[in-house]
């Protein structure tokens, strides 16, 4: 527990976590990582009616700097002698919170501070910056962790081709696929990627080994046109032009993860 402290006729505001009331829930593209602070209210009538919570996040990293994880503002009523308790609610990506895992050992170590404002107060509004730690049991983080499911996943971001250069073509291709499948035109993208391979192929240099050739016996570079064309050889499915393929139906991920390895590919062409 921290305290805020304002002038004297004010008084000041002791601050604390609940206990267990961390929580990481699902949301759109990322993580809500939500709190309930506990404020204790003092005896005053020189503070008004409202009190402006401005807050941050932290993560130790000794013997580094603490590491910035988000912020979050609330607003509450002024209850003199009451302790308010609001929620706060922070927006994680998983990249952030696996991090958090990977340097944690044992329970998990955070740090709050909070900065509040009385804008109705009859003195100053401001006041001295509280700063909560909070410790949160292993086994509830790892409750907690488990209760994403597959939404915690790894996320890796590859790096888009310039739009000039010899490459410009494929570079279109991709970009129209992620255009179409903007559209949620999910076959249409997965050919515009198979367009991209095509362009690898011919302008990547990388020599076919051929069927008799062991796989153990493959250069470097055979290697990479086999993942080309593996990819490629999956792409073609969404033609539909024979009777196996016609009964293929691609998701979204697969389109996704598609044009991302083709992209991916494309960086190592000249």
């Amino acid at each position: 527990m921290d305290e805020l402290r304002f002038d004297k006729e004010i008084g000041t505001f002791a601050v604390d976590v609940g206990e267990n009331s961390l929580m990481i829930l699902k949301a759109a593209g990322t993580h809500c990582f939500q709190l309930q602070l506990a404020v204790h209210i003092p005896q005053s009538d020189q503070a008004g009616r409202l009190i402006v919570l401005e807050t941050d996040l932290f993560a130790p990293q000794e013997p580094k700097p603490k590491a910035w994880l988000g912020s979050a503002t609330h607003s509450l009523a002024f209850v003199p002698g009451g302790v308010q308790r609001p929620t706060l609610r922070f927006l994680l990506t998983s990249a952030q919170i696996l991090a958090l895992e990977a340097q944690r050992s044992g329970d998990l170590h955070l740090e709050l501070q909070v900065r509040a404002v009385l804008p109705q107060a009859t003195g100053c509004p401001g006041g001295s910056e509280a700063s909560v730690r909070i410790s949160v049991a292993e086994s509830r983080w790892r409750q907690q962790l488990e209760s994403l499911g597959p939404a915690l996943a790894f996320e890796q971001s590859i790096p888009f081709p310039a739009g000039d250069g010899p490459r410009q073509e494929a570079v279109d291709y991709l970009r129209s696929a992620q255009r179409r499948l903007g559209g949620n035109d999910i076959d249409g993208a997965i050919l515009d990627a198979r367009r991209a391979l095509e362009y690898v192929e011919q302008n990547s240099g990388w020599h076919w080994p051929g069927q008799s050739k062991s796989k153990e016996q493959r250069t470097q570079d055979e290697r990479w046109a086999w993942i080309r064309s593996a990819l490629a050889d999956q792409a073609s499915g969404a033609l539909h032009k024979d009777t196996l393929t016609k009964t293929f139906t691609y998701t979204r991920a697969e389109a996704e993860v598609l044009i991302a390895m083709a992209t991916a590919l494309l960086r190592l062409v000249p």
